[in-house]
């Protein structure tokens, strides 16, 4: 029997399950039942067929540094921190892992991406072959596909459609029309031009992520935030923007089912990145039917077509003006919401296992 061993960081980092990583691994656990998810590496390269790192990352200590597997595969996601070194000092410390990453990437026979863009940054910063990456789309864990969702979820869904205008979730909160952004808030997620953007439009916007949970207790409590990383620059002045306005709602960490839901009531959802190697955000909100309003650049272009509004991320008013233009129509919402949704099909399961299954052989 073919052994194939994926690397599983968040058997020992709980807080990697509800980031970027989390939601990758999710959908790997999903369609290879038969692969084995670890974070030890107990096997020797003459038993191991296969050895994937499915978040190689280059600011972390490199997994090993050797030649643990017959074929090795690296998937890569993005290099935003190499790219844009001035927004994301590494230190000394980063620095030696970066250098000790480009060594450990030798032993790698494929990397595979989730984007045309991200290979492009892949060549140009890594000097990589072309042959040797492959784009493999991302799919969609299975829980945002109604057809597979089970029927307690379906049940519980449905007891949550009470009020079809309101946000009605574990939170005790009840809105009618709002935008959600649901990510991260690192530089490259271009919070501070967003927050501008819904003052402009004096829109109400509902927040989801970790990184918020910090600011969700502000509302409760005399909890007072620190922003002591150098990463989290444009994070403290985001916050000093948001900070008492009731315009901007924070939910912290929510379940996919509460995600599902809020996706299903936004009039929008919004991602205005500088950059980004993929964004799931888009797909979970497309197979929802929820519109979108994306930032002009190269990725979300390949991504989403003609399936979404565009606006430039550079400027607050443009941001805004394309907010302002979805929210307030309703017939555009839903003709939009209907494309993304035809769009999503494109991102499939079998597509994604079709083509782990063939590079692996």
């Amino acid at each position: 029997m073919t052994q194939i061993l994926c690397f599983d960081p968040t058997a020992s980092d709980k807080q990697s399950k509800v980031r970027g990583v989390g939601r990758y691994l999710q959908i790997l656990k999903e369609n290879f039942s038969n692969w084995i998810f670890s974070n030890k590496l107990h096997v020797t390269r003459y038993t191991l067929h296969v050895f994937i790192n499915p978040f190689f990352n280059f600011l972390q200590k490199p997994i090993t540094l050797k030649k643990i597997a017959k074929k090795q595969i690296a998937v890569i996601h993005d290099l935003i921190p190499l790219k844009y070194p001035q927004h994301f000092p590494k230190g000394l410390r980063g620095n030696f892992n970066i250098f000790l990453n480009k060594l450990a990437l030798k032993n790698y026979d494929l990397i595979v991406t989730d984007s045309e863009a991200s290979k492009k940054d892949i060549i140009q910063i890594l000097k990589i072959p072309e042959e040797k990456i492959k784009v493999f789309y991302p799919c969609l864990p299975k829980v945002f596909k109604s057809e597979a969702r089970s029927a307690k979820f379906e049940k519980k869904m449905n007891s949550l459609k009470k009020l079809n205008s309101e946000i009605v979730l574990n939170f005790e909160l009840r809105i009618s029309n709002f935008c959600l952004y649901v990510g991260d808030a690192t530089w490259n997620k271009n919070l501070v031009n967003l927050a501008r953007a819904i003052k402009i439009a004096n829109v109400t916007c509902v927040f989801v992520g970790k990184i918020f949970e910090n600011f969700k207790k502000l509302h409760v409590t005399r909890y007072t935030l620190h922003f002591n990383h150098p990463w989290q620059k444009e994070l403290k002045e985001f916050f000093e923007i948001t900070k008492n306005d009731k315009r901007f709602i924070f939910l912290g960490y929510v379940t996919d089912e509460d995600l599902i839901k809020l996706y299903q009531q936004a009039s929008l959802n919004i991602l205005p990145s500088r950059d980004e190697g993929f964004g799931f955000s888009y797909l979970e909100a497309s197979s929802q039917g929820c519109p979108s309003v994306l930032s002009d650049i190269e990725v979300f272009q390949e991504i989403a077509k003609d399936n979404a509004l565009y606006a430039n991320p550079n400027y607050p008013n443009d941001i805004a003006d394309k907010i302002i233009e979805l929210y307030f129509d309703k017939k555009q919402q839903k003709t939009l919401g209907k494309k993304a949704q035809e769009r999503v099909k494109f991102f499939s399961w079998e597509k994604f296992k079709k083509n782990f299954l063939e590079v692996i052989g």
